[in-house]
C-alpha cells in the first residue's frame, strides 16, 4: 500500500527545516517515534505538531496525547525543534 506523498512530511524526510505554525521550526529527528516524541502528522486537514501518547505496531498507528484521531505510522514524522 503506498501512502500519499504530503508536502510537509515530504519536506521533512528530505532533510529539510519546516515551520509548523506560529514559528515553529522543526525538523526529522532520528529513530523510530516512541512514547514522549515530537511528531508531525499529516492527512486531509494539513500537517500537526503531536506528541506520541502511544504506538500499535500491530495495528500500525500513532496515538497523540490530544484528542487528535490515530494516525497511520507512514502519516508521521518523529521532529525536534530547529
Amino acid at each position: 500500500m503506498t501512502l500519499p506523498q504530503y508536502p510537509t512530511l515530504k519536506a521533512l524526510r528530505s532533510g529539510k527545516t519546516v515551520d509548523i505554525g506560529a514559528g515553529t521550526m522543526v525538523k526529522m529527528a532520528p529513530g523510530n517515534i516512541q512514547v514522549g516524541d515530537l511528531y508531525v502528522a499529516e492527512r486531509n486537514t494539513g500537517p500537526k505538531l503531536l506528541t506520541c501518547k502511544s504506538v500499535n505496531e500491530e495495528g500500525g498507528w500513532i496515538i497523540a496525547t490530544t484528542l487528535n484521531y490515530p494516525y497511520d505510522i507512514g502519516e508521521c514524522v518523529k521532529v525536534e525543534e530547529a
